[in-house]
């Protein structure tokens, strides 16, 4: 690891640590060009939500030279972190292996991911970007020398929900949430159209 790199870590990962505690697990996941770590924050009880936050996307590049600018965040139920850790690794990792080689450019809050099969079983299949809703201001971002870095919220949707936000805006697909009353982070959920 370089100086770089470890210097990344220290400061994101010490907003992680004052905001969710310590981790219980660490990850670091290498393929082709792709290297992230992966950190996973249990709630204190099972009422509580499980975090799973990269470290190390933000250093990585496209192809064309640019540097990432985002780090990932997808908080799910306790009991669901607890029995599925190794696939919600996997999975977080491939989506950011997506990001760096197939889309190739920097994600956008509000910027949606089609649906795919590496999705864990059981959840919808799309994803929708968003900011940490429900998060401390503080991990909105993070500045890093001159690289400004956003933490992105991972939302898994449905295929019907990825067209609601597609042709109607975010502000549709939050209303009919809310309508549903459902949680974002909850994967077992319904569709809400």
């Amino acid at each position: 690891m370089s100086l770089s790199f470890d210097i990344r870590r220290s400061i994101i990962l010490s907003e992680y640590l004052k905001c969710w505690g310590m981790p219980e697990t660490r990850k670091i996941m290498s393929r082709d060009k792709t290297s992230v770590e992966l950190y996973v924050f249990p709630g204190e009880d099972m009422g509580q939500v499980t975090r799973i936050a990269t470290i190390g996307l933000s250093s990585n590049k496209f192809s064309d030279a640019q540097t990432c600018n985002s780090e990932l965040l997808m908080v799910i139920p306790f009991e669901v972190g607890f029995d599925q850790i190794e696939t919600i690794s996997d999975y977080i990792f491939d989506i950011s292996s997506y990001i760096l080689t197939t889309l190739g450019r920097n994600i956008k809050f509000e910027d949606l991911i089609p649906e795919s099969e590496l999705a864990p079983a059981d959840w919808p299949k799309a994803l929708f970007i968003d900011v940490p809703r429900g998060e401390p201001e503080e991990l909105r971002s993070f500045h890093i020398g001159m690289q400004h870095v956003n933490l992105s919220w991972l939302v898994p949707i449905f295929a019907k929900e990825y067209d609601l936000i597609k042709t109607s805006g975010i502000e549709s697909f939050d209303a009919a949430i809310e309508n549903m009353q459902a949680s974002l982070v909850e994967t077992r959920r319904e569709s809400c159209v």
